[in-house]
């Protein structure tokens, strides 16, 4: 389904500055039925390895498979891929109705007035149909983005901090919404700084830092895996 190897990433700043190296040897592999969450702190890499992911950046060493294809944007192999960005920027004047039909045009083939309407029920916006996008809240806007991906039944479904600035009702009917689309047959991969998150809905996890994955495998193994352990990092100090 998604196979990432030795993946390196490197930002160049020009002439006489450091680059940043973004990912190093990143690999993960996740297979169909997954829900596959991709844990790290902010500034791990998490959204440059999505990114990779989806095609929109070239690594700069290493292969990805997305779907048994390389991902080029264009691709027909993402018919069958939905992504929600963290903060997803619909058309301001368009009502929450007129956005996920909106969307819906851009797929290949037509999708009905009537899977529209069953994609914004299913998000319970229904009575929130014909409200400017500009007044939604984020978590709306968030249901917006899962109300697209139900126009379909995708293969795969990327979302990127998906429950960031929701209140914890919202974020409790984002989390079964996600498990419901899992449940007709969508792989979800989710990237998360949120240990919560994860742990709720998610059957395998990689855990990220500093553009590295320092541990894959199911969320109830590594649960058990050094439960007693802990690791402190801190500077040395000059004098010492």
């Amino acid at each position: 389904m998604i196979e990432a190897d030795k993946l390196t990433v490197i930002f160049r700043r020009g002439p006489f500055r450091k680059p940043i190296v973004a990912l190093q040897r990143f690999s993960i592999q996740v297979q169909q039925g997954d829900i596959f969450g991709l844990l790290g702190p902010n500034g791990a890499g998490k959204s440059t390895a999505l990114y990779c992911l989806l095609g929109l950046i070239r690594p700069n060493h290493g292969s990805v498979r997305v779907l048994g294809e390389s991902p080029q944007p264009g691709s027909a192999l993402f018919e069958g891929v939905a992504y929600v960005p963290e903060e997803p920027h619909y058309h301001l004047y368009l009502t929450v109705e007129e956005a996920v039909s909106y969307y819906g045009s851009l797929y290949r083939h037509e999708v009905s007035k009537m899977k529209v309407n069953e994609a914004i029920q299913r998000v319970g916006l229904t009575e929130f149909r014909d409200l400017k996008v500009s007044r939604c809240s984020k978590g709306m806007k968030q249901k917006v983005g899962i109300a697209t991906c139900l126009l379909t039944t995708p293969r795969l479904v990327f979302l990127d901090e998906p429950t960031r600035g929701l209140d914890p009702v919202m974020t409790r009917e984002f989390r079964e919404m996600l498990l419901d689309l899992n449940r007709q047959g969508s792989t979800i991969f989710i990237n998360s700084h949120i240990l919560s998150e994860v742990e709720s809905v998610c059957n395998r996890v990689a855990i990220m830092q500093r553009g590295r994955v320092l541990a894959q495998d199911e969320m109830t193994r590594l649960l058990r895996t050094d439960s007693d352990s802990y690791a402190v990092e801190c500077d040395a100090a000059a004098n010492l």
